[in-house]
């Protein structure tokens, strides 16, 4: 297998998690993060944006050490950590549905974004960031102003 199809394989695994994720009621969704996600969740979602795994870590609030401890142990990740994990899976599928392709909302959520003076992704490690984001987002599919 090549280096590209193990990194896409592997980026699928993030993907397959954010579709449950947003196929998922309410109660399922909370039991989801408070049980837990593994930590491989966190890898595939690092390759899936194309970032280092030590960024992503700090992204979702844990330290890039406890992350590389969960990842080899198998430990699965925090409630908080998989709370903001699972805030980062919705908010992508929101973009793919405004943007008509996952790739395009990942390109969004990835550059700098003037509206919000940072890139979306990084304003998603707390609620008040990721409201702001929906309302981006909600006014581009509606036409509004941004």
């Amino acid at each position: 297998m090549t280096t590209a199809t193990t990194t896409r394989k592997r980026a699928e695994g993030f993907g397959k998690w954010k579709t449950v994720l947003a196929n998922a009621n309410a109660g399922t969704r909370i039991q989801i993060v408070r049980s837990g996600a593994s930590p491989s969740i966190l890898v595939t979602a690092s390759e899936h944006f194309g970032m280092p795994r030590t960024l992503f870590a700090k992204l979702i609030g844990i330290s890039p050490a406890t992350a590389e401890r969960k990842i080899k142990s198998g430990k699965l990740l925090g409630q908080t950590e998989t709370e903001r994990l699972s805030r980062i899976a919705l908010i992508e599928n929101e973009a793919e549905k405004v943007f008509g392709t996952s790739d395009m909302a990942r390109d969004w959520l990835t550059k700098m974004n003037p509206a919000l003076g940072s890139t979306p992704l990084f304003m998603l490690d707390t609620e008040t960031g990721a409201s702001e984001v929906r309302k981006i987002l909600s006014a581009i599919a509606f036409g509004g102003a941004v």
